[in-house]
């Protein structure tokens, strides 16, 4: 029969039914007297502290929720049979496959409350942007050179809506839009001022803008070649009428025209010196990159002013000058250069425009 025996050392036994085995309490070296366990009122209250000594504390029915720390400082809360979390030193961390849930205006950072709900921060979620990014949406002031291509996008406020949008998009609103496609610049001779692969058939006209183009020599026309997409010239097939007039002279016109030569004049007569003289003027270009049918009328209008040979240096000669070729070729680029002598410094500038 179950029973409690007290032994001769100080130890209580609590036999089993069948008095085959028995759990012992014993007493240690205790130097004062003092209730270390008290029954009763349906609690069990230690009056001094508990040492488990690495055991599992369980705290359910069925034995798989429990507290334990096997672990030198470090605590495993297990709940359904699964280590969820985890307490270390200053640390608590959810385990895998656990969570954390914080009522909205439940958190604190340091001194601060968060103030937004689980939505408002939701709104982050799969938001990749670097801290670079969002400085510049900030409005700092650094910035990078671009050339602007039709794959670019914008952002754009969409009725409300941020999107965003593409450059092509743009263009397509707005209408006569340009499109830089290049510029070149030198105050170096050179022989000619070449634009390859400029010209295809995303637009049908184009603008070459020369801030100034001045010779080496003097008495020299400004002309220019088609380029093909190999990088060579076209010979051949030009067809150029020009009006000149110099200043100060109202009976002082130059008509002058060509056919069939192997380069297109643009102007006549340039006076040289001390960058003060040269070309100065605006070339509208129509279809160089696009062939219809057999061929197409390919197109160059221009007007501006330079400084003529004929005159003293106070005058000055505003001209307007076409030139056309009619070609079963699309132009992919193209070159201007002096009809004879160096081309001492130029600022040139292409542009596609949208129409």
């Amino acid at each position: 029969m179950a029973e409690i025996r007290v032994n001769s050392t100080g130890g209580v036994k609590l036999f089993d039914a069948d008095d085959s085995h028995y759990a012992q309490i014993k007493a240690g070296t205790i130097s004062s007297n003092t209730d270390v366990l008290e029954l009763g009122s349906s609690a069990v209250v230690a009056g001094t502290k508990v040492d488990l000594n690495g055991q599992e504390l369980i705290l359910d029915a069925d034995a798989d929720t429990s507290i334990t720390a096997d672990t030198d400082d470090q605590i495993d809360v297990r709940i359904a049979g699964a280590d969820d979390f985890q307490f270390t030193a200053n640390t608590f961390t959810a385990q895998s496959g656990s969570s954390i849930v914080v009522p909205d205006g439940g958190l604190t950072f340091g001194s601060t409350a968060i103030s937004s709900t689980a939505a408002e921060l939701n709104i982050l979620d799969g938001v990749t942007s670097t801290a670079a990014e969002l400085n510049i949406v900030d409005g700092n002031t650094s910035a990078t050179s671009t050339t602007i291509a039709d794959a670019d996008r914008v952002v754009l406020n969409d009725n409300g809506t941020m999107v965003q949008a593409a450059v092509t998009d743009l263009k397509t609103y707005i209408g006569g839009a340009f499109v830089s496609l290049g510029s070149a610049s030198g105050t170096t001779d050179v022989a000619n001022v070449v634009f390859d692969d400029v010209f295809s058939n995303t637009y049908t006209r184009y603008m070459m803008m020369v801030d100034y183009m001045l010779p080496a020599t003097a008495n020299v026309e400004m002309r220019y070649k088609w380029r093909k997409s190999d990088s060579s010239d076209q010979t051949g097939g030009y067809v150029y009428s020009g009006l000149a007039k110099r200043h100060g002279n109202t009976d002082n016109y130059s008509v002058q025209s060509g056919s069939a030569t192997n380069a297109g004049v643009l102007t006549y007569n340039i006076q040289t010196g001390n960058g003060e003289h040269g070309v100065r003027a605006l070339f509208d270009i129509y279809r160089p990159g696009t062939v219809d049918g057999n061929a197409t009328m390919h197109y160059i209008v221009g007007r501006g002013t330079y400084r003529s040979y004929d005159d003293d240096s106070s005058q000055s000669t505003h001209f307007y000058v076409s030139s056309n070729n009619y070609n079963t070729t699309a132009f992919t680029g193209i070159k201007v250069y002096f009809s004879s002598g160096n081309v001492n410094s130029y600022k040139i500038r292409m542009y596609g425009v949208v129409t």
